[in-house]
């Protein structure tokens, strides 16, 4: 007989390189060979989300290695993901496209980008975790660069743009509750010293230099990581299979795991059961079959809320940190500003309280994608206009923010003025939770006659995102 578990079965897969046939199909071949069903596939980077043409040649890559892959049949509806999946980017993506997705949001039906960096709720019946992520990698001299690449991009910003900035560390930074799992493309700095360092110089003899000099890792990933401390840490990029125990002086401990790529004989996909006690099972699987849902997290909506004002002068962000040498860290400039982001975020937090509002799936076909029976080979030439995704729009909807302000950043209308609005009072967002919570008390009063009169009728006890006018 077969030990009823309740949770979530999870596969975790290294560097996608476009592969959604291969990779989606391995999913389809664990389900079949444990005869179970996979609820979520959680990717960290190179996914490749090319929808046409235009989207392949805004990805780094040399020529030679560029190809349209097959995600445009997952853009256009032909052909489906296998279960709900969740990536961040890496150094190998669609940057345009994802740029589009600056605050994260659907690609296609059931592919989920967490954005620059994310935190989000995951349920499934009375499973519930925090996943959070941030995309890119590491280099310094993009790290403190105060202006963000203008949108669309050119050919020499095409590396840039993948670099991980300050400004989503430092939301990272001002995030204080409990995060179970967190997606990354490279790895920590020092991660290594927490495995076996022989092992993986067996594997890659060329990482030692690279050991011996402290340039393996991201040092924004290592200040997260100890900032955090997520329950697990999952990453790729260095092609290789890697696992690390990282004991924190707190007590807490994370089980970091990076995977390979893609190929046949390697080790690039991980799966396992997270359970609702908050454990990880590697021979023992869930049956429930509640359906997976998706929630904004309130704490990081507060944070967004709170640095948008950072972002609203994108072309001039002030440095955030600096590095020390003697202690070999990233350290926050200008404490007392940080205090009061953090305070600000605080008060933030009671006006989104204990509300889950759920993400919408509004995904929408944006752009032509990919024709097969085009044959011309078209270079890199920037849009006309690229307009503000619905998705975007929606999300700064939960603030009252046009996103005018963005022009350049995250959209691209030329012939628009670029708005710098007034910063919106804290309050606003508690008066349209009244009125809501107003509304939703009507509701469940004709709810409950509607029952009485058909008892057989669906009932959602959620708050979900569409309930709130002010936000559509």
């Amino acid at each position: 007989m077969i030990e009823q578990i309740e949770g979530i079965n999870i596969a975790v897969e290294g560097c996608f390189h476009g592969n959604f046939d291969e990779i989606f199909g391995t999913i389809r071949e664990i389900e079949k060979q444990k005869k179970i069903k996979i609820d979520l596939l959680l990717v960290c980077g190179d996914v490749q989300t090319h929808r046409n043409k235009h989207d392949m040649f805004n990805m780094a890559c040399p020529i030679k290695y560029l190809s349209m892959g097959t995600f445009y049949k997952y853009y256009e509806g032909k052909e489906a993901a296998p279960c709900l999946t969740i990536f961040i980017g890496g150094n190998h993506e669609a940057s345009n496209y994802l740029r589009e997705m600056y605050f994260g949001g659907w690609v296609a039906p059931n592919i989920y980008y967490l954005g620059d960096s994310n935190v989000i709720q995951i349920k499934k019946g009375n499973t519930t975790f925090r996943l959070g992520g941030t995309s890119g990698i590491f280099k310094i001299f993009d790290f403190n660069n105060p202006k963000l690449e203008p949108f669309p991009f050119k050919s020499e910003q095409l590396r840039n743009v993948y670099h991980t900035k300050q400004i989503d560390l430092f939301k990272l930074s001002l995030y204080e509750g409990e995060v179970n799992m967190f997606l990354s493309h490279d790895w920590p700095q020092q991660i290594h010293q927490h495995g076996s360092t022989k092992e993986l110089l067996k594997k890659k003899q060329n990482f030692e230099a690279d050991i011996k000099s402290g340039r393996l890792g991201s040092q924004p990933h290592k200040f997260t990581l100890e900032r955090l401390q997520p329950d697990f840490w999952f990453a790729a990029h260095m092609h290789v299979k890697f696992e690390a125990l990282v004991k924190h002086k707190t007590g807490r401990q994370t089980k970091f795991l990076a995977l390979d790529k893609c190929i046949a004989g390697r080790d690039f996909i991980q799966v396992f059961t997270y359970t609702k006690d908050k454990k990880d099972l590697y021979e023992q699987y869930a049956y429930n079959e509640e359906p997976i849902e998706l929630f904004y997290d309130s704490e990081w909506l507060s944070i967004v809320h709170t640095t948008y004002k950072l972002l609203t002068i994108w072309d001039k962000i002030p440095k955030l940190f600096e590095y020390n040498p003697v202690l070999k860290e990233l350290q926050i400039m200008k404490k007392d500003k940080y205090e009061e982001f953090l305070n600000e975020k605080r008060e933030r937090m009671k006006i989104f309280g204990n509300h889950q509002l759920k993400i919408p799936h509004n995904f929408e076909v944006t752009t032509p994608p990919y024709d097969e029976q085009d044959n011309t080979i078209k270079g890199l030439v920037p849009p006309k206009r690229i307009p503000l995704n619905n998705q975007m729009k929606s999300y700064l909807n939960l603030f009252n923010e046009s996103g005018q302000e963005l022009n350049g950043l995250i959209f691209y209308e030329p012939d628009q003025p670029r708005v710098i609005g007034e910063f919106v009072a804290p309050d606003f967002l508690q008066k349209q939770i009244e009125l809501e919570n107003q509304k939703e008390i009507l509701q469940q009063q004709d709810l409950k006659q509607q029952q009485l009169e058909e008892p057989s009728s669906p009932k959602d006890d959620e708050l979900n995102i569409q309930d709130f006018p002010f936000l559509q």
